[in-house]
């Protein structure tokens, strides 16, 4: 939590997909946790727009499901205009997560492939897997 503000967050798309396709596990938890208001969801249009293209292609998430996620994200997440410049991910797909994370000033970027990025922090942004991030909240918010 940067200058001691609400915990913010870059969430992988890889990760949304097993929050809704998986009615246990840890990414649904964190999924719900920010519905619970425990962290700020911080997007760009670039990451919202994958969202918005790789969701509805699940066969293991109803397309109401993917609707109102997609309405309800768009409504209570903070989104930050990003350049599209970064390029030091191994998956160019995933720097556009990093430079939000970064655009954004966030404390923690989300993903089920920390093989794809360059370091566990990058510009002060802690890149983290889904069980440490709700380890985090859960510490937090008991």
């Amino acid at each position: 939590m940067r200058g001691g503000k609400s915990l913010k967050a870059v969430i992988d798309t890889n990760v949304v997909l097993a929050g809704l396709a998986n009615r246990k596990g840890a990414a649904l938890k964190i999924l719900r946790r920010f519905f619970q208001r425990q962290f700020e969801w911080v997007n760009s249009q670039s990451t919202f727009d994958e969202y918005r293209r790789v969701l509805p292609q699940s066969q293991k998430v109803s397309p109401r499901r993917v609707r109102a996620f997609l309405s309800l994200i768009s409504k209570r997440s903070l989104f930050v205009p990003i350049a599209g410049t970064l390029q030091v991910c191994k998956d160019a797909d995933d720097d556009k997560f990093l430079e939000t994370a970064t655009a954004g000033c966030v404390d923690f970027l989300v993903t089920k492939n920390l093989k794809h990025f360059p370091h566990k922090f990058f510009q002060g942004v802690c890149i983290v897997a889904v069980a440490k991030f709700l380890k985090v909240l859960e510490k937090l918010f008991p």
